[in-house]
Formats: structure tokens, C-alpha cells, sequence
């Protein structure tokens, strides 16, 4: 089990606390090029609204009620290093009778620009951001709008949004810096040429903070008959695991013309261990639905009871030749310890489908497997911004937080700057049974440069900087079968 040993020591017991500056970061921050000088930013602190911050709000005249129609609000600046690409940002009447900040494309696709304002934020505090706007001309809000809060070493913001009526709200909790620093709330408006956005309201206040949400894995490896697995979830359950997942196919039915039916002796397993030990319970098993055969991942909850089924949708060639068909579909279980996807074994050699589950919300990914290739993990999970736990029949288990960390991995990689998620993790060879102690709170970014604003996984939306998306682009050419 040596391989189990690769790219970052993660002590026992240890977790790095999300928003920690080092060295490293500072260098990286201060040499970018054209970041906006901070000495401005602590003179604009000074403006006359200063006084005039709404209660518990740390942007002042985040109401828009200082400054006069057609200019921008007093305490507020607007940054575009090209000039050429400046969009236009200026106070109008709101529909409600106050005044609203609004946004417009200049006519050029390329435009960009962004709008500050000062804040201070207290070492080891946590914070809400808090926007309401409306837009126009445009479809996607995290592609042309983002919200963020920056310091020289720290950054975060807002990543999901909610429709109101003819409005949009988008919330952000998260933990500031470890030290007081001074910094600014950023609204940023860019590639699209006539669209508008019309901003109600910014806010950022000091917050509870946000609780700790371990969730205890069990993971195993090898292969083994029903009284096996019978025995593997009594230990996983004995050592109060929230979740146990078993490989793919581990009843070691390997025709799909001998499935079991969804009430068969594998099911019941599962969910009389779930409902014995108070543990979700997953595993993969060939199943019987009429006259067709799936490669089916049920996820059962505490009390034995399914929760959803994931049907393998990249089924491997040889299964298709001996009779399996593929599912349709990649669900997100809603779950006491999170949103979990799932993927089957040969799932993971398609990018697309991890990355479709982190865009549908999920947090944690389920991946049972015969065999898989383990150093893929480490990208899936910091592409998508994912953790992923693994069962596998010929490779080892793992478990992978959300910057590609992975449990008990003691190679050391000087390019991965991400913290790690990873609270514990204990391995049984006798048993075949890793535990491992992950905190869902904490999804660090793999390229943490002060925080998640300035990195860019796949799965998590408002990352892209490209002028065009890609997946128009991916999917013609995944259409197109000839040669050009």
C-alpha cells in the first residue's frame, strides 16, 4: 500500500486554517502587475462618507445614497487600467425612488473595469458580502460580474446567487485574514459590450463564525464476498463513520446478466448496515431494471433508507459487450453531511463529469471503482474544487479535500499552496478500512493565492477570465467526428 504515500505530508490531527498568509503569498500579491496601490486605498478611507457606513455595514454608502445622479457615489472609485476598456459606472434613480449603482459595457466585448470602496477587516473574524442588483443585456452573472473582497494578501467574495422577483442576491460567508488589514469591496463589470447591471445594495458585516462540518469517511481496497463487506461496515461503523463506501461491484457478480434486483442480498446489506450504525452506505452492484442491466451506485441515509441511485453513465466498453447498459443522468444527493455526487470507475477518465456535479452543487464525490488512476484524484478534486473519497477493488482507497490534498500523502509538491481540509485519518491494513476526517466547511482553493477569488478550478462558477466560454467550443468539437 506504498502508493498511498504522495505529494504533501498531512500530519494527524493538523488543518490549516483557510486565509493564511506566508511568504510565498505576500511575494506573489505584491509583484502582479498593475494591483492597485493600497496607500490610495487607505486615503480614500478618509473620505467624507466615512462616517456615514450603515450600521454593522462595513462599505460605506453601500445604499448608494451619497453622491449625485450621473456620478459615482461618494467614497467609491472606479479602476480600469485601460482606459480604452473603462465601462461606465454612475449613480441613476433606483425603481424604488432611491438611487441605485449601475454599469454599462462601453461597446467594446473586451471591456473591464471594476468600482471600490475601502474596508477594514479584524484579524480572525468572519464575514458576510451581500449584493442586490438587477442586469440586462447579458446571461450569465458569475461570467460578467464579480464581487469580491481584496486585500494585498487576502481575497474573497461571493460565488453563489439567488433570484428574488426581478432581482438577484448573492451571499458569502468566510473567515478574513489572521491579522487586521485594510483593504477594499470590489463590484467588477466586464466582457460584454451593452449590458447593464443595476446595484441596490453592497454590504459586508462582521458575522458568527461559520461552524466546522467534519464528516468521517471509511474507504477501503480489495475485493471480498458479502461476509466480508458484512464485516468491513460493522468496523466502519464501530468507528462512528458517517459515511462508508465500498468499491464497484463489490458483491463480485462481475455478468451483468446475473444482476441482482434492488431488493437482491447486496441492497439489504447496505441499508440494514446504514440503518444499524446510523451511517450512509454506498456501494456499486450490477442491477436489474426490467429488461435492461445497470452499473448502480445506491446511496442509502442513516435509517436504511435510499436516498438516490447514481447509474453508471461511462460504462467501460467490455461491460457494454457483456450486456450493461449506461444511465442517464448525474443526480446530487441532498444529505445531513452535505451535497454528494457519485462517479463509477471509468467516469473519472472524463473531466466533464466531476465538473458537472461541482457545477450542480455537489461537495463531496463518491467514486467506487475496480481500478482507477490515483494521480488524476489530486487534479479532479483541486479542478472542481471538490473533495472525492475512493474505494477500489485493485488500487488503493483515497481521499482528496477540496485543493487536491490528499490523506496520508507524504510526497511533499513545493507548487501546491493550498491548505489543507484533511482533519484525520487512521489506516486498518488488517481490515482494509482508512478512516479519514475531513472538514466540508473548508474548501480551499488549489492555487491560494491569499484565497479563492484569485484562482480558477472549473467547477467553481466566476473563475473564468476568458473573453468567450469554452463550452460552446468543447461541445461542436465533441460533436464533430471527421478530420479537418
Amino acid at each position: 500500500m506504498g502508493r498511498f504515500n504522495r505529494r504533501k505530508l498531512l500530519r494527524k490531527g493538523a488543518i490549516a486554517t483557510i486565509g493564511l498568509g506566508s511568504a510565498c503569498f505576500n511575494y506573489v500579491m505584491d509583484g502582479l502587475s498593475g494591483f492597485p496601490s493600497y496607500h490610495a486605498t487607505s486615503a480614500l478611507a478618509t473620505s467624507s462618507v466615512e462616517h456615514q457606513v450603515q450600521p454593522g455595514n462595513l462599505v460605506a454608502n453601500g445604499d448608494f445614497k451619497q453622491g449625485s445622479i450621473g456620478s459615482v457615489p461618494e467614497g467609491w472609485s472606479v479602476v480600469a487600467r485601460n482606459s480604452a476598456l473603462k465601462p461606465l459606472f454612475k449613480l441613476v434613480s433606483g425603481q424604488g425612488g432611491g438611487q441605485e449603482l449601475m454599469a454599462e459595457g462601453n461597446g467594446r466585448e473586451q471591456c473591464y473595469g471594476y468600482i471600490r470602496c475601502p474596508v477594514r477587516l479584524l484579524g480572525g473574524k468572519t464575514y458576510r458580502m451581500r449584493v442586490k442588483f438587477r442586469f440586462s443585456g447579458f446571461e450569465d452573472v458569475n461570467r460578467h460580474l464579480v464581487h469580491g473582497v481584496f486585500t494585498k494578501r487576502f481575497n474573497d467574495g461571493i460565488f453563489q446567487y439567488r433570484k428574488e422577483g426581478d432581482m438577484v442576491v448573492g451571499e458569502g460567508c468566510f473567515l478574513g485574514p489572521p491579522e487586521d488589514q485594510e483593504g477594499e469591496a470590489r463590484l467588477y463589470f466586464r466582457y460584454s459590450a451593452r449590458g447593464r447591471v443595476w446595484w441596490e445594495q453592497v454590504s459586508l458585516e462582521e458575522c458568527k463564525p461559520i461552524p466546522p462540518r467534519p464528516v468521517k469517511i471509511a474507504v477501503s481496497w480489495g475485493k471480498g464476498d458479502l461476509k466480508h463487506w458484512d464485516r468491513w461496515l460493522d468496523a466502519a461503523g464501530a468507528a462512528r463513520a458517517d459515511i462508508a463506501l465500498m468499491p464497484e461491484l463489490f458483491n463480485g457478480i462481475n455478468d451483468p446478466m446475473k444482476a441482482e434486483s434492488e431488493d437482491g442480498p447486496s441492497w439489504r446489506l447496505m441499508a440494514s448496515k446504514a440503518r444499524q450504525w446510523k451511517m450512509h452506505v454506498s456501494g456499486t452492484t450490477y442491477v436489474r431494471r426490467g429488461d435492461l442491466v445497470f452499473n448502480s451506485a445506491p446511496l442509502f441515509d442513516r435509517e436504511g433508507k435510499v436516498i438516490g441511485v447514481y447509474d453508471k453513465n461511462m460504462v467501460y466498453e467490455p461491460e457494454l459487450d457483456l450486456g450493461a447498459s449506461p444511465g442517464e443522468g448525474f443526480p446530487v444527493f441532498q444529505t445531513d453531511v452535505g451535497r454528494i455526487g457519485i462517479i463509477i470507475c471509468y467516469d473519472s477518465w472524463f473531466p466533464e463529469t466531476v465538473q458537472l456535479l461541482a457545477l450542480k452543487g455537489a461537495e463531496l464525490i463518491l467514486f467506487p471503482s475496480a481500478g482507477y488512476y490515483t494521480e488524476l484524484m489530486h487534479a479532479r478534486s483541486a479542478d472542481n474544487g471538490v473533495f472525492i473519497a475512493a474505494s477500489s477493488l485493485n488500487c488503493p482507497a483515497g481521499v482528496w479535500d477540496s485543493g487536491g490534498n490528499q490523506a496520508g500523502d507524504e510526497r511533499p509538491d513545493p507548487t501546491c499552496y493550498a491548505p489543507s481540509a484533511i482533519i484525520d485519518f487512521q489506516r486498518d491494513e488488517t481490515r482494509r478500512l482508512f478512516i479519514v476526517t475531513i472538514d466540508i466547511s473548508k474548501a480551499p482553493s488549489p492555487n491560494w493565492w491569499g484565497g479563492p477569488m484569485r484562482s480558477a478550478p472549473g467547477g467553481r462558477r466566476c473563475r473564468e477570465t476568458c473573453l468567450r466560454p469554452l463550452e460552446g467550443n468543447i461541445e461542436m468539437e465533441a460533436k464533430r467526428w471527421y478530420e479537418v
